[in-house]
Order: structure tokens, then sequence, then C-alpha cells
């Protein structure tokens, strides 16, 4: 009967669900090293409008402005073409999703920068500068030694320019090269973390 349902339903949800479950494969291959993108992300940046015939139609109120009849019942399969669905791979909404993507990482990664503390507790290994957390921690330095036989040797220069402004931290290996690597590569690092709480 020609009704427009303004607040969607089972035919919108049907059409979405598709869309959404293909893009996210694409993005999955193209956001390598990033987060996972959710489907209920993608779906946050599409417009969809349907024009259907759904038998028996049923709704959730009398304004009949959300259809609640299930995509089994609509009396027709609607599938989506394979080839339409690759035109959106060609379509700007793969790069807007992977921009938003890349920016809500980048604020995750700065939140886990965290506040800083006085007194740092539960990193291993790491011997802080005395003034470090405090007002003077902007004239502290921070000596990154590779493995526990290279710190050693820093900390027994230590003894010379003293504790009170420089730290020492050792790292276990080679560390994770942030440039080739994605933001959920480096935000899940323990090294990577470890560091950037340090400082």
């Amino acid at each position: 009967n020609a009704i427009s349902t303004s607040k969607g339903g089972g035919h919108v949800s049907y059409i979405a669900d598709q869309v959404a479950s293909h893009l996210q494969k694409t993005l999955k291959k193209k956001n390598k090293g990033g987060s996972d993108i959710k489907p209920a992300q993608i779906k946050n940046h599409l417009s969809i409008y349907v024009n259907c015939l759904v038998e028996n139609p049923a709704f959730d109120s009398q304004t009949k402005d959300f259809l609640t009849t299930r995509p089994k019942s609509f009396g027709s399969d609607c599938k989506l073409s394979d080839a339409f669905l690759k035109k959106l791979d060609k379509s700007d909404i793969v790069e807007t999703i992977l921009s938003f993507a890349t920016f809500k990482d980048r604020q995750a990664l700065k939140r886990k920068g965290g506040a800083k503390k006085a007194k740092l507790t539960g990193i291993t290994k790491l011997d802080d500068a005395n003034c470090a957390g405090t007002a003077k921690s902007i004239d502290c330095t921070l000596i990154i030694t590779e493995g526990d036989s290279a710190k050693s040797l820093a900390v027994s220069g230590l003894s010379v320019v003293g504790r009170d402004y420089y730290g020492v931290f050792p790292l276990r290996g080679k560390p994770l090269n942030v440039r080739d690597a994605g933001t959920h590569q480096v935000t899940n690092n323990e090294e990577i973390k470890n560091l950037v709480n340090i400082m």
C-alpha cells in the first residue's frame, strides 16, 4: 500500500546485513594490522532506501513506521548480486569507513597512553629516574637497552651520573617496527605499551 516505514525494519536490515557482510570482508583485506571493523560500524556509514513488496506485512504499531515481518516471510527472496556488491568495493564508502576506522584506532592509541603518574608500578625491569613523573620529569632521560646485559652496563654508569634524572629500561630482543605495523598491532604490543606508559 505504498507505506513508508520511516524507522526501517526487517526489509531494510535484510539488505543492510548483506551489504555490511560483504564490505566487512573487503575492509579486512585492506585494513591489515588495523582493528576489526564490525558490521554495526559499517552500517553507521550507510543510507539505504528499499522499495519492495511484502506479503502480509506486519508492523510494530498503528503508525506502520517499522516492519516486523521476518525475511523468510516476505514471499520473495532478494539476494544482492555479486556484480552489485563488487561495485560497492569500488565506491567511496570503502575509503570513508577505512578513514574513520584509522581515526578511531588513533584515538584509542592516545587513550592507552594514560595519565602521568608520580610512580610507575607493574613494569618489570624498569629502573625509573627518581624525578620521573614529577615537575622535573622534563629533564629526565630514559636509557633504552637491548637486553639485560646491556642494562647492567647502563646501571653501572648511573653510579657516576646519579639516578635522579636517568632511568633504564631493557627491551627484549628486536622491537616492533611501528612504521610497518598497524595501529592494532602497536596498541597490543607489550613492549610498546610499556614504553608509552614509561614516557
